[in-house]
């Protein structure tokens, strides 16, 4: 993968080429080893409930209105300046209502993924919450089947200890 490097990893080729002729041990990495080490996106922490307002958030306000209300802070002239924005706004109508339905329809989109990839985390997390649970009842289980089985090897113990002494040996 070829990064912007301004010329780093021939310098680092270089060391290394350097090192390997005078037999000693260059521990340098390479431009695109500390990139990726750096600037990675393995190394984002993933925060769910930040993930999961936000997801609430794009689908909350995924559509966007072409039609704003007009103002005027002219009190005098309030109604012609209302009267042109209206003219400018009904002659560039052409060129923006077409570009926010795109928009909107990108933005339907990306919020319907988003709430996919929302659920599939919801159910992902749930899944991990009930083997976990399964896992504790089985784990006190095995416990519980530990304690009878030491519960029957020393009533086991006590029954050839009663055996032995009646026979008047040792049975073992």
């Amino acid at each position: 993968m070829i990064k912007n490097n301004a010329g780093i990893q021939q310098f680092l080729d270089a060391a290394h080429e350097e090192t390997d002729k005078s037999g000693k041990q260059c521990d340098l990495i390479t431009f695109n080893e500390f990139w990726d080490e750096k600037y990675g996106a393995a190394e984002m922490s993933f925060d769910r409930r930040a993930f999961l307002n936000d997801v609430g958030s794009i689908q909350s306000v995924n559509q966007i209105t072409y039609y704003q209300e007009l103002t005027s802070y002219k009190k005098g002239i309030a109604p012609v300046v209302f009267f042109f924005k209206r003219i400018i706004r009904k002659i560039n109508a052409f060129l923006f209502l077409p570009l926010v339905a795109a928009q909107n329809t990108f933005n339907l989109s990306v919020s319907s993924f988003a709430g996919h990839v929302r659920n599939y985390i919801n159910r992902e997390e749930n899944t991990r919450n009930i083997f976990l649970k399964r896992e504790k009842e089985l784990e006190d289980r095995i416990a519980l089947q530990g304690a009878q089985i030491r519960e029957l090897q020393r009533t086991v113990n006590e029954l050839r200890d009663a055996v032995d002494t009646l026979t008047g040996g040792n049975g073992r």
